[in-house]
């Protein structure tokens, strides 16, 4: 997982991206996750999902996403 370069993620990103609107909500967020090899409880993703949305819009932008990516690397 922090193997994955930051084209590779944004790869990730823009595929779990279903309504292709630049952003993920938790499902696709979820998604996501389970795809890049982490096998969290729903508590755990709700938790990450929350600290990762940091303007509290229910949904995970690219920007925040990659904030967050930089901070497990």
């Amino acid at each position: 997982m922090s193997d994955l370069d930051y084209e590779e993620v944004l790869t990730y990103f823009s595929n779990f991206d279903s309504r292709k609107n630049g952003s993920l909500d938790f499902t696709e967020f979820s998604e996501l996750i389970s795809a890049i090899g982490f096998n969290l409880s729903d508590k755990q993703l709700r938790e990450g999902f929350d600290k990762i949305d940091t303007d509290n819009n229910n949904e995970i932008d690219l920007d925040e996403f990659m904030a967050w990516w930089g901070e497990k690397k």
